[in-house]
Protein backbone atom coordinates (compact mmCIF):
# COMPACT_ATOMS: atom_id res chain seq x y z
CA UNK A 1 0.00 0.00 0.00
CA UNK A 2 1.43 3.38 -1.01
CA UNK A 3 1.71 6.26 1.38
CA UNK A 4 -0.99 8.14 -0.57
CA UNK A 5 -3.42 5.21 -0.43
CA UNK A 6 -2.83 4.78 3.28
CA UNK A 7 -3.42 8.47 3.80
CA UNK A 8 -6.66 8.36 1.78
CA UNK A 9 -7.90 5.34 3.74
CA UNK A 10 -7.18 7.08 7.03
CA UNK A 11 -9.10 10.12 5.88
CA UNK A 12 -12.07 7.92 4.85
CA UNK A 13 -12.14 6.13 8.20
CA UNK A 14 -11.91 9.40 10.07
CA UNK A 15 -14.80 10.74 8.02
CA UNK A 16 -16.93 7.68 8.77
CA UNK A 17 -16.23 7.95 12.46
CA UNK A 18 -17.06 11.64 12.37
CA UNK A 19 -20.41 10.93 10.67
CA UNK A 20 -21.25 8.19 13.20
CA UNK A 21 -20.41 10.45 16.10
CA UNK A 22 -22.49 13.23 14.58
CA UNK A 23 -25.47 10.91 14.14
CA UNK A 24 -25.13 9.64 17.69
CA UNK A 25 -24.92 13.20 18.90
CA UNK A 26 -28.03 14.17 16.96
CA UNK A 27 -29.96 11.19 18.36
CA UNK A 28 -28.89 12.02 21.90
CA UNK A 29 -29.95 15.63 21.39
CA UNK A 30 -33.34 14.49 20.07
CA UNK A 31 -33.83 12.14 23.03
CA UNK A 32 -32.79 14.82 25.50
CA UNK A 33 -35.16 17.37 23.94
CA UNK A 34 -38.18 15.03 23.82
CA UNK A 35 -40.87 16.18 23.53
CA UNK A 36 -40.12 19.04 21.17
CA UNK A 37 -43.64 19.40 19.79
CA UNK A 38 -47.25 18.77 20.93
CA UNK A 39 -48.41 15.26 21.78
CA UNK A 40 -51.82 13.71 21.23
CA UNK A 41 -53.82 11.17 23.19
CA UNK A 42 -56.35 9.11 21.25
CA UNK A 43 -59.47 8.61 23.39
CA UNK A 44 -61.74 5.76 22.20
CA UNK A 45 -64.40 6.90 24.67
CA UNK A 46 -67.35 9.25 24.21
CA UNK A 47 -66.61 12.86 25.07
CA UNK A 48 -67.67 13.61 28.63
CA UNK A 49 -67.74 9.98 29.81
CA UNK A 50 -65.88 9.32 33.08
CA UNK A 51 -62.82 7.73 31.42
CA UNK A 52 -62.65 10.55 28.87
CA UNK A 53 -63.04 13.27 31.52
CA UNK A 54 -60.29 11.71 33.61
CA UNK A 55 -58.04 11.26 30.57
CA UNK A 56 -58.46 14.92 29.69
CA UNK A 57 -57.46 15.99 33.18
CA UNK A 58 -54.36 13.78 33.01
CA UNK A 59 -53.56 15.26 29.58
CA UNK A 60 -53.88 18.77 31.00
CA UNK A 61 -51.45 17.98 33.80
CA UNK A 62 -49.06 16.22 31.40
CA UNK A 63 -48.92 19.43 29.37
CA UNK A 64 -47.46 21.19 32.38
CA UNK A 65 -45.07 18.38 33.27
CA UNK A 66 -43.75 17.93 29.72
CA UNK A 67 -43.98 21.63 28.84
CA UNK A 68 -45.79 20.77 25.62
CA UNK A 69 -49.43 20.83 24.61
CA UNK A 70 -51.14 17.44 24.96
CA UNK A 71 -54.21 17.25 22.75
CA UNK A 72 -57.01 14.71 23.27
CA UNK A 73 -58.75 13.35 20.17
CA UNK A 74 -62.03 11.44 20.64
CA UNK A 75 -62.67 8.51 18.31
CA UNK A 76 -65.47 6.52 19.99
CA UNK A 77 -67.37 3.61 18.50
CA UNK A 78 -67.48 -0.17 18.14
CA UNK A 79 -66.71 -0.81 21.78
CA UNK A 80 -63.57 1.41 21.72
CA UNK A 81 -62.06 -0.58 18.82
CA UNK A 82 -62.28 2.31 16.34
CA UNK A 83 -60.06 4.61 18.38
CA UNK A 84 -57.82 1.73 19.40
CA UNK A 85 -57.13 0.89 15.74
CA UNK A 86 -56.07 4.49 15.13
CA UNK A 87 -53.68 4.30 18.06
CA UNK A 88 -52.21 1.01 16.86
CA UNK A 89 -51.46 2.46 13.41
CA UNK A 90 -49.78 5.63 14.71
CA UNK A 91 -46.04 6.19 14.39
CA UNK A 92 -44.10 4.86 17.43
CA UNK A 93 -42.33 8.17 17.87
CA UNK A 94 -43.56 8.99 21.37
CA UNK A 95 -45.92 11.71 20.19
CA UNK A 96 -49.09 9.60 20.04
CA UNK A 97 -50.56 7.81 23.06
CA UNK A 98 -53.77 5.84 23.40
CA UNK A 99 -56.02 5.75 26.43
CA UNK A 100 -57.43 2.27 27.00
CA UNK A 101 -59.57 0.27 29.40
CA UNK A 102 -60.46 -3.40 29.83
CA UNK A 103 -62.02 -3.48 26.37
CA UNK A 104 -58.50 -3.40 24.91
CA UNK A 105 -58.07 -6.99 26.05
CA UNK A 106 -61.19 -8.50 24.45
CA UNK A 107 -62.59 -6.00 21.91
CA UNK A 108 -60.95 -7.83 19.01
CA UNK A 109 -63.02 -10.89 19.94
CA UNK A 110 -66.33 -9.03 19.76
CA UNK A 111 -65.92 -6.90 16.66
CA UNK A 112 -65.01 -8.01 13.13
CA UNK A 113 -62.22 -6.37 11.20
CA UNK A 114 -60.01 -5.66 14.21
CA UNK A 115 -56.42 -6.35 13.20
CA UNK A 116 -54.50 -5.09 16.24
CA UNK A 117 -53.23 -7.42 18.94
CA UNK A 118 -53.79 -6.19 22.53
CA UNK A 119 -50.30 -7.31 23.52
CA UNK A 120 -48.10 -7.16 20.41
CA UNK A 121 -49.45 -3.92 18.92
CA UNK A 122 -48.84 -1.70 21.94
CA UNK A 123 -46.19 -0.65 24.42
CA UNK A 124 -47.78 -0.11 27.87
CA UNK A 125 -46.84 3.25 29.40
CA UNK A 126 -48.76 3.36 32.70
CA UNK A 127 -51.87 2.09 34.38
CA UNK A 128 -53.69 5.24 35.54
CA UNK A 129 -56.61 4.12 37.68
CA UNK A 130 -58.75 1.09 38.48
CA UNK A 131 -62.08 0.32 40.08
CA UNK A 132 -64.45 -2.48 41.08
CA UNK A 133 -68.13 -3.01 40.35
CA UNK A 134 -71.09 -3.43 42.67
CA UNK A 135 -74.12 -5.51 41.75
CA UNK A 136 -77.11 -3.25 42.30
CA UNK A 137 -80.81 -3.70 41.74
CA UNK A 138 -84.06 -1.83 41.56
CA UNK A 139 -85.72 -1.72 45.03
CA UNK A 140 -88.60 -3.77 43.60
CA UNK A 141 -86.39 -6.85 43.55
CA UNK A 142 -87.57 -8.93 46.51
CA UNK A 143 -84.25 -10.64 47.22
CA UNK A 144 -82.12 -9.06 49.93
CA UNK A 145 -78.91 -11.03 49.46
CA UNK A 146 -77.00 -12.46 46.53
CA UNK A 147 -77.91 -16.02 47.49
CA UNK A 148 -81.59 -15.08 47.61
CA UNK A 149 -81.26 -13.34 44.24
CA UNK A 150 -79.67 -16.37 42.60
CA UNK A 151 -82.25 -18.70 44.14
CA UNK A 152 -85.07 -16.51 42.81
CA UNK A 153 -83.52 -16.32 39.33
CA UNK A 154 -83.14 -20.10 39.22
CA UNK A 155 -86.74 -20.61 40.28
CA UNK A 156 -88.05 -17.95 37.86
CA UNK A 157 -85.95 -18.14 34.67
CA UNK A 158 -86.10 -14.90 32.70
CA UNK A 159 -88.04 -12.99 35.35
CA UNK A 160 -85.14 -10.61 36.01
CA UNK A 161 -83.29 -8.53 33.42
CA UNK A 162 -79.64 -7.47 33.51
CA UNK A 163 -78.86 -4.05 32.05
CA UNK A 164 -75.39 -3.58 30.58
CA UNK A 165 -73.51 -1.21 28.29
CA UNK A 166 -72.94 -3.32 25.18
CA UNK A 167 -69.54 -5.00 25.27
CA UNK A 168 -68.38 -3.21 28.44
CA UNK A 169 -67.05 -4.93 31.59
CA UNK A 170 -70.51 -4.89 33.29
CA UNK A 171 -71.80 -6.86 30.30
CA UNK A 172 -69.10 -9.49 30.77
CA UNK A 173 -69.66 -9.57 34.53
CA UNK A 174 -73.36 -10.29 33.97
CA UNK A 175 -72.47 -13.23 31.73
CA UNK A 176 -69.87 -14.34 34.24
CA UNK A 177 -72.49 -14.41 37.01
CA UNK A 178 -74.83 -16.38 34.78
CA UNK A 179 -72.13 -18.96 34.00
CA UNK A 180 -70.96 -19.23 37.62
CA UNK A 181 -74.44 -19.73 39.09
CA UNK A 182 -76.60 -21.21 36.36
CA UNK A 183 -79.20 -18.51 36.98
CA UNK A 184 -81.17 -17.37 33.93
CA UNK A 185 -81.39 -13.61 33.40
CA UNK A 186 -82.55 -11.59 30.43
CA UNK A 187 -79.65 -9.76 28.78
CA UNK A 188 -80.56 -6.16 27.88
CA UNK A 189 -77.76 -4.07 26.38
CA UNK A 190 -77.60 -0.30 25.98
CA UNK A 191 -75.56 2.15 23.95
CA UNK A 192 -76.12 5.10 26.29
CA UNK A 193 -75.69 5.07 30.09
CA UNK A 194 -78.45 7.66 30.78
CA UNK A 195 -81.10 5.44 29.18
CA UNK A 196 -79.81 2.42 31.08
CA UNK A 197 -80.02 4.23 34.42
CA UNK A 198 -83.47 5.61 33.60
CA UNK A 199 -84.78 2.12 32.88
CA UNK A 200 -83.12 0.72 35.99
CA UNK A 201 -84.63 3.39 38.22
CA UNK A 202 -88.05 2.83 36.63
CA UNK A 203 -87.84 -0.93 37.13
CA UNK A 204 -87.97 -1.76 33.42
CA UNK A 205 -84.71 -3.64 34.05
CA UNK A 206 -83.79 -4.90 37.49
CA UNK A 207 -80.03 -5.51 37.79
CA UNK A 208 -76.79 -3.78 36.85
CA UNK A 209 -73.09 -4.02 37.66
CA UNK A 210 -72.20 -0.39 38.36
CA UNK A 211 -69.17 1.45 39.70
CA UNK A 212 -68.01 4.74 41.13
CA UNK A 213 -69.54 7.67 42.96
CA UNK A 214 -72.88 7.88 41.05
CA UNK A 215 -73.97 4.43 42.18
CA UNK A 216 -72.79 5.12 45.74
CA UNK A 217 -74.94 8.23 45.82
CA UNK A 218 -78.02 6.38 44.54
CA UNK A 219 -77.52 3.56 47.03
CA UNK A 220 -77.19 5.97 49.96
CA UNK A 221 -80.39 7.74 48.87
CA UNK A 222 -82.25 4.44 48.76
CA UNK A 223 -82.74 4.58 45.00
CA UNK A 224 -80.94 1.25 44.50
CA UNK A 225 -80.30 -1.82 46.60
CA UNK A 226 -77.00 -3.66 46.69
CA UNK A 227 -76.02 -7.33 46.65
CA UNK A 228 -72.21 -7.64 46.47
CA UNK A 229 -68.98 -6.08 45.26
CA UNK A 230 -66.53 -7.69 42.84
CA UNK A 231 -63.57 -6.47 44.92
CA UNK A 232 -61.30 -8.57 47.10
CA UNK A 233 -62.19 -6.20 49.95
CA UNK A 234 -65.28 -4.15 50.70
CA UNK A 235 -65.76 -0.76 49.10
CA UNK A 236 -64.80 1.99 51.56
CA UNK A 237 -67.79 4.07 50.46
CA UNK A 238 -70.17 1.10 50.93
CA UNK A 239 -68.82 -0.72 54.00
CA UNK A 240 -72.04 -2.68 54.54
CA UNK A 241 -71.97 -4.28 51.10
CA UNK A 242 -70.32 -7.74 51.18
CA UNK A 243 -67.77 -8.89 48.65
CA UNK A 244 -68.71 -11.67 46.23
CA UNK A 245 -66.60 -14.04 48.32
CA UNK A 246 -68.39 -13.03 51.51
CA UNK A 247 -71.70 -13.51 49.72
CA UNK A 248 -70.75 -17.07 48.85
CA UNK A 249 -69.53 -16.62 45.27
CA UNK A 250 -65.74 -16.33 45.49
CA UNK A 251 -65.29 -17.11 41.78
CA UNK A 252 -66.98 -13.78 41.00
CA UNK A 253 -64.13 -11.83 42.62
CA UNK A 254 -62.64 -9.60 39.90
CA UNK A 255 -60.32 -6.98 41.35
CA UNK A 256 -60.08 -4.66 39.57
CA UNK A 257 -63.02 -5.23 37.25
CA UNK A 258 -62.16 -2.24 35.08
CA UNK A 259 -59.32 0.25 34.67
CA UNK A 260 -57.85 2.86 32.39
CA UNK A 261 -54.29 3.45 31.28
CA UNK A 262 -52.05 4.83 28.56
CA UNK A 263 -50.25 2.83 25.90
CA UNK A 264 -48.12 3.77 22.90
CA UNK A 265 -47.75 2.08 19.52
CA UNK A 266 -45.29 -0.81 19.70
CA UNK A 267 -41.73 0.18 18.91
CA UNK A 268 -41.46 3.40 20.89
CA UNK A 269 -37.81 4.04 21.95
CA UNK A 270 -36.99 3.09 25.53
CA UNK A 271 -35.78 6.55 26.54
CA UNK A 272 -39.01 8.16 25.36
CA UNK A 273 -41.02 5.49 27.17
CA UNK A 274 -39.13 6.27 30.37
CA UNK A 275 -39.76 9.99 29.93
CA UNK A 276 -43.49 9.48 29.37
CA UNK A 277 -43.88 7.05 32.26
CA UNK A 278 -42.15 9.42 34.64
CA UNK A 279 -44.30 12.33 33.49
CA UNK A 280 -47.51 10.33 33.99
CA UNK A 281 -46.42 9.36 37.51
CA UNK A 282 -45.85 13.02 38.33
CA UNK A 283 -49.22 14.03 36.85
CA UNK A 284 -51.11 11.45 38.92
CA UNK A 285 -49.79 13.02 42.14
CA UNK A 286 -51.10 16.50 41.33
CA UNK A 287 -53.96 17.46 43.72
CA UNK A 288 -56.50 18.10 40.94
CA UNK A 289 -56.00 14.55 39.68
CA UNK A 290 -56.22 12.90 43.09
CA UNK A 291 -59.35 14.94 43.83
CA UNK A 292 -61.03 13.70 40.66
CA UNK A 293 -60.10 10.10 41.45
CA UNK A 294 -61.71 10.48 44.86
CA UNK A 295 -64.83 12.00 43.31
CA UNK A 296 -65.12 9.16 40.81
CA UNK A 297 -64.49 6.54 43.47
CA UNK A 298 -61.47 5.18 41.58
CA UNK A 299 -58.05 4.15 42.84
CA UNK A 300 -54.81 5.56 41.47
CA UNK A 301 -52.88 2.65 40.01
CA UNK A 302 -49.69 3.94 38.41
CA UNK A 303 -47.41 1.02 37.57
CA UNK A 304 -44.17 0.67 35.65
CA UNK A 305 -44.45 -0.45 32.00
CA UNK A 306 -43.38 -4.04 32.69
CA UNK A 307 -45.96 -4.49 35.45
CA UNK A 308 -48.63 -2.91 33.25
CA UNK A 309 -47.73 -5.31 30.42
CA UNK A 310 -48.22 -8.30 32.74
CA UNK A 311 -51.50 -6.80 33.95
CA UNK A 312 -52.78 -6.50 30.37
CA UNK A 313 -51.75 -10.10 29.59
CA UNK A 314 -53.66 -11.34 32.64
CA UNK A 315 -56.75 -9.41 31.54
CA UNK A 316 -56.51 -10.89 28.03
CA UNK A 317 -56.60 -14.36 29.56
CA UNK A 318 -59.40 -13.57 32.03
CA UNK A 319 -61.81 -11.73 29.75
CA UNK A 320 -61.00 -13.83 26.71
CA UNK A 321 -62.14 -16.90 28.59
CA UNK A 322 -65.43 -15.21 29.54
CA UNK A 323 -66.10 -14.08 25.95
CA UNK A 324 -65.41 -17.57 24.59
CA UNK A 325 -67.39 -19.46 27.21
CA UNK A 326 -70.36 -17.10 26.95
CA UNK A 327 -70.23 -17.31 23.14
CA UNK A 328 -70.37 -13.55 22.91
CA UNK A 329 -70.23 -12.07 19.44
CA UNK A 330 -70.32 -8.55 18.06
CA UNK A 331 -71.89 -6.26 20.67
CA UNK A 332 -74.96 -4.79 18.99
Amino acid sequence: MTVQRAFNRTITLCGAVTVMLALAGNWTAKADSFPSRPLRIISPFSAGSPPDAFGRLVAQQLSGVLRQNVIVENHPGAGTTLGTKIGALAQPDGYTLLQVNSALTYGQMLYPGVTYDPIKSFAPVALLASWRHVLVGNPSVTANSLKELIAYARAHPGALSFASPAGAPPHLLAHMLRMQTGAQFNDITYRQAPQLLADLMAGRVQLYFSAGEPVVSMVKRGKLKTFASTGATREAALPNVPTMAEAGFADMTVDPSDWTGLVAPAGIPDDMMARLHGAVGTALKIPEVTAMLEKLGWTASSTDPNAFAKFISANVERWGKIVREAHLKKAD
